[in-house]
């Protein structure tokens, strides 16, 4: 298995293997608490103007994202683990809009397949890519410049026997990336310090893995895997 660490909103051409698009603050920590609380889908989409447009033929989804860190104003929610830990999303979905883990997925369609992940279903995801064992694999640290999703490219590297880091490592960096700043310094009440909690746990080998279908929209989904 050959693996490759990219960074940035334009994921290499994989069209024989599976990339993993990482965003750790937040949008696929959202994601992953989103489909514990129930969720059914993601709907991802590249702009707030798509996301009003979408909700048109789904009225019922909820609005969820954020644009430099900040909820948008008529979104239901901001792109935040702890808000959505508290609320009820059985059964329901989501159209969501962020800045670095969206917009890298949408660029993501030459692969195979695509998974999105955070440090919460590291462990799982490498699970299942060394179930799959695809001759290539993509690790996509979406933010450009961000070093948390970097240590979490390097931590998946590392449990399917590559170079990189430990657990540890990588959580550390995480609360120790510029990104964490401003939910630490508590500059903003929407900014919580609980997003960069939730963002450097492990959910362990039996976290969910998140996958992406493009048509007819693009769309993320829990991957079904065996009990192995």
């Amino acid at each position: 298995m050959k693996i490759h660490i990219a960074q940035g909103h334009n994921p290499p051409h994989n069209v024989n293997g599976i990339t993993v698009v990482i965003d750790v603050i937040r949008a696929f920590t959202t994601s992953h608490e989103a489909f514990l609380g129930g969720l059914s889908h993601i709907f991802p989409v590249s702009s707030s103007e798509d996301a009003f447009e979408l909700r048109k033929q789904y009225p019922d989804a909820l609005l969820v994202g954020e644009v430099q860190a900040l909820p948008i104003d008529g979104f239901d929610l901001g792109n935040s683990p702890w808000e959505i830990r508290h609320t009820d999303l059985r059964g329901r979905h989501i159209i969501m809009r962020t800045t670095n883990g969206v917009a890298a997925t949408l660029r993501a369609r030459d692969s195979a397949q695509v998974l999105v992940a955070s440090l919460v279903n590291a462990r799982a995801t490498a699970r299942y890519l060394q179930a799959q064992a695809p001759d290539t694999v993509v690790l996509v640290a979406s933010h450009p410049t961000g070093d948390e999703d970097v240590a979490c490219a390097e931590y998946i590297r590392a449990l399917l026997g590559g170079e990189g880091i430990d657990l540890q490592q990588a959580q550390q960096r995480t609360r120790n990336a510029f990104a964490a700043r401003k939910f630490l310094d508590g500059s903003h009440p929407r900014l919580r310090p609980q997003d960069i909690d939730m963002a450097s746990q492990d959910g362990g080998d039996d976290a969910l893995v998140m996958g992406v279908t493009f048509e007819p929209l693009p769309c993320i989904r829990v991957v079904e895997t065996s009990s192995a």
